[in-house]
């Protein structure tokens, strides 16, 4: 989850450590009907697959472009490196974050 702009891992995070912070989980990136634009590049590089890490990769890729909104793709592998990939498609979600920050600076 996102707390401010930085990514924390949920699973071990007290709720007390969090009250009356700014919290976004995953449920809160974007809608269907108006998803975050790195929802969308991950759609159109097809950067999913099983579906276990990407949870915490999108969020660990919206804290990395609130904080550094042109990111490098080596930047891009550092913020997503604690993430546990196993599918391997973790080419395609550096693209697919590096698309959306190039969307995200277009507006």
């Amino acid at each position: 989850m996102l707390v401010g702009d930085h990514a924390i891992t949920a699973c071990d995070t007290p709720l007390w450590s969090v009250a009356d912070k700014d919290v976004t989980t995953i449920a809160g990136l974007g809608t269907s009907e108006h998803p975050h634009p790195l929802q969308r590049a991950f759609i159109a590089e097809q950067a999913m697959q099983c579906g276990y890490c990407v949870s915490g990769i999108l969020i660990s890729a919206a804290a990395l472009l609130k904080r550094n909104p042109s990111p490098t793709s080596r930047e891009v592998k550092e913020a997503l490196d604690r993430n546990l990939c196993r599918c391997g498609s973790q080419n395609r979600m550096v693209r697919a974050v590096l698309r959306a920050a190039e969307e995200m600076a277009a507006r």
